[in-house]
């Protein structure tokens, strides 16, 4: 009879483990996005004005394909 009972806590403990580590990993995901875009930016301010759109045109592109080249 406590067999049963600890095979459910232990089924129970798994699946609250998996939903906690889940949802750190998912903030983990977003903070690293938010931190190479503020560096991506950091990086563009320290170039010069007229080479800005030769380094932000093919980012974006890529951006973009990554995009698209998902349902495929």
């Amino acid at each position: 009879m406590f067999q049963f009972f600890d095979a459910v806590a232990g089924f129970v403990e798994t699946v609250v483990s998996f939903i906690v580590n889940m949802i750190a990993t998912l903030v983990l995901v977003i903070v690293n996005i938010v931190r190479s875009v503020g560096w991506l930016v950091m990086c563009l301010s320290y170039l010069p004005p007229w080479m800005v759109g030769f380094v932000v045109v093919p980012i974006s592109l890529a951006v973009v394909f990554q995009i698209l080249n998902k349902g495929s």
